[in-house]
């Protein structure tokens, strides 16, 4: 009946995956080659991949939702264990009562 952490190690590594992602995309906008920051638009060229803000928003709503998924299925699991555990012990009082 002991905390095995299997669940709160499953909620740390999607949290890890979201972070990991965003630091990628973060480290993809990289400053320009002489370290200021410029004011004016220029596009960049050889780039394959383009992604909208609006996929990015999707994906990070699902990663959210799997988050709560995941946290409610461990939470309600756990729940069943202390009940299951709480009748035991009920019942082992009525018994010892009895005698």
């Amino acid at each position: 009946m002991g905390h095995d952490g299997r669940g709160t190690g499953v909620v740390i590594a999607a949290m890890g995956m979201v972070t990991l992602a965003s630091g990628l995309a973060s480290a993809q906008t990289a400053a320009p080659e002489t370290g200021q920051r410029s004011t004016e638009f220029r596009a960049v060229e050889g780039g394959t991949e383009m992604v909208s803000g609006g996929t990015l928003l999707v994906e990070a709503y699902c990663a959210i939702w799997i988050i709560l998924l995941g946290f409610l299925l461990i939470s309600w699991r756990r729940q069943a264990r202390i009940d299951a555990r709480v009748d035991e012990l009920e019942k082992a009082l009525a018994r010892s009562g009895a005698k």
